[in-house]
């Protein structure tokens, strides 16, 4: 055993030895950085998302960004390159028409939009149709839905992802500089917290004073579901949706709409109804819009 010992010492000293001389280094790591090839999607949203709004934009799955609670599916590449297009023509585009300048999204619209190909399945059967975090992030579901036809259906497209849009973005608004406390007076004994789901279907919530049942929820949740179906909704979709409630639940659902347009002119000076305007013109011409071309 000893003898082997020393061999073994022996053995290893010159290796040692030869490894702590003084030859030249090579200068070229090892380690090799891979550029990562931008393809024509890469390009577009680097061009019309990241220079002019300081945008990203994830479409191919990037796990530290999703949910992991959800057993979830990327975004396929064609889903994606028609949400993009949309989402600027629909969602981004009609606020800078309206406040005349780039100025305003790149200010406050989050700054991380994710995409996911696939629903995310609640355990009692419901699926999330969008999340956000923060002001920072808005997270898209169920993108693999969106195809030729899917993309010109404006029911569609609103139920699926620009209700939810407009939604989170008017959560960040209303967080970066509030709303008149009156709103919630509104309401007030009707807010349910996260019973809203048992309590309410849409035509009880109408009556009660809110615009869906998600609304009653709490009184943030009842400003942005406010906003965002007034200004995705066609005037007579909007009437016909808070008539649903009779006359009593029109008048206090028509008494919020009046605190939320204000709020917006004064605050964001935004015309809500030229908003509007502006959104439902371009939903009306989808089918003449271009959703897969990236030049």
């Amino acid at each position: 055993m000893k003898i082997f010992n020393k061999i073994s010492l022996l053995l290893f000293f010159p290796v040692l030895l030869f490894s702590c001389s003084e030859d030249k280094l090579d200068q070229e790591s090892i380690f090799v950085d891979k550029k990562v090839e931008q393809n024509e999607l890469d390009k577009y949203i680097e061009k019309t998302y990241t220079n002019d709004y300081n945008i990203a934009i994830l479409y191919k799955f990037v796990e530290k960004e999703s949910d992991l609670d959800y057993n979830l599916s990327p975004a396929s590449y064609e889903s994606s390159v028609r949400m993009t297009k949309l989402l600027f023509h629909l969602g981004i585009d009609p606020y800078n028409k309206i406040t005349g300048s780039k100025k305003f999204i790149k200010s406050y619209f989050p700054k991380l939009l994710n995409y996911i190909g696939s629903p995310a399945y609640r355990n009692n059967g419901t699926f999330v149709l969008g999340t956000a975090e923060g002001g920072v992030k808005i997270t898209l579901y169920l993108l693999n839905k969106l195809d030729e036809s899917t993309g010109k259906d404006v029911e569609f497209l609103n139920f699926y992802y620009f209700h939810t849009m407009h939604h989170e973005f008017a959560h960040i608004l209303h967080q970066t500089k509030g709303y008149p406390a009156s709103f919630e007076q509104i309401t007030g004994a009707g807010y349910v917290g996260d019973s809203w789901n048992d309590i309410y279907e849409e035509e009880s919530a109408a009556e009660a004073g809110f615009i869906s049942p998600y609304a009653s929820k709490e009184p943030n949740e009842d400003f942005v579901e406010t906003y965002s179906y007034y200004i995705t909704l066609s005037p007579t979709q909007w009437n016909q949706r808070i008539s649903s409630g009779g006359v009593e639940g029109k008048a206090l659902i028509e008494a919020k709409l009046d605190i939320v347009r204000t709020y917006f002119q004064n605050i964001w000076n935004i015309d809500l109804d030229e908003l509007r305007d502006e959104i439902l013109a371009r939903q009306a011409d989808l089918a003449n819009f271009d959703q897969t071309s990236l030049n």
